[in-house]
């Protein structure tokens, strides 16, 4: 089975190449704007794209800028061809799917939670998942950005995450986006750890310029 995952594409999904796949992820940030109300618009936009790929199995899990799903003007149900994951679970082809939107804070986006509380989020996430989608990185995995104040590049991925997929749940895939790349900084990639591949499937640079087509990975 191959899998296209994408994110973070920003409202610029009409550049990407749709590849021959049999399921398509995106791990959140479709739209832009921080207004539930504008993002409302750019979001649809997307999802009228999304639902017409020739993918037959498509998944959608939010990000932080997917601010009009998260005040429900866009529900699970306008889209009957896209499964929604927030923060759930799917068994696609007997693989088992979890996907999540929470991140941790910065300033006021959607589906963003103190680092202190993510904790307990994590730790509802089923031990037996094979593809584990969080909008944004696990610590010190494709997730450098430099500080706003010192320009020092610093490693901004959730902590908590990190241990619970490490030691707990240990997916075959652990695929997210939420950092772009940047000047000097590329977050864009794949990373095997152990038995498990992450991929940082960002789509969109810092400049919220198209810079990528996501990956392609073939899972039996």
């Amino acid at each position: 089975m191959k899998i296209w995952f994408i994110s973070d594409t920003h409202g610029l999904h009409q550049g990407l190449q749709p590849p021959k796949a049999d399921v398509v992820i995106h791990c959140g940030d479709e739209a832009n704007h921080g207004s539930p109300w504008l993002n409302e618009p750019e979001s649809r936009r997307f999802f009228d794209w999304y639902r017409e790929l020739p993918i037959p199995i498509k998944v959608f899990v939010p990000g932080n800028h997917s601010t009009a799903i998260e005040q429900g003007l866009i529900r699970a149900t306008d889209y009957p061809e896209v499964r929604f994951l927030i923060h759930d679970e799917a068994e696609i082809a007997g693989l088992k799917i979890f996907g999540s939107p929470y991140t941790p804070r910065f300033f006021d986006w959607a589906y963003m939670k103190a680092r202190n509380k993510l904790d307990l989020v994590w730790d509802t996430i089923p031990d037996d998942i094979d593809i584990l989608i969080t909008h944004g990185p696990p610590k010190g995995i494709l997730d450098l950005t430099k500080d706003i104040e010192t320009k020092a590049l610093v490693q901004v991925g959730c902590k908590a995450l990190r241990r619970h997929v490490d030691e707990r749940i240990k997916p075959r895939i652990h695929a997210f986006g939420h950092l772009h790349d940047e000047a000097d900084v590329s977050n864009y990639g794949r990373y095997t750890r152990g038995t498990t591949q992450f991929i940082n499937a960002a789509c969109c640079n810092l400049k919220m310029e198209l810079a990528h087509q996501g990956f392609v990975v073939e899972i039996a």
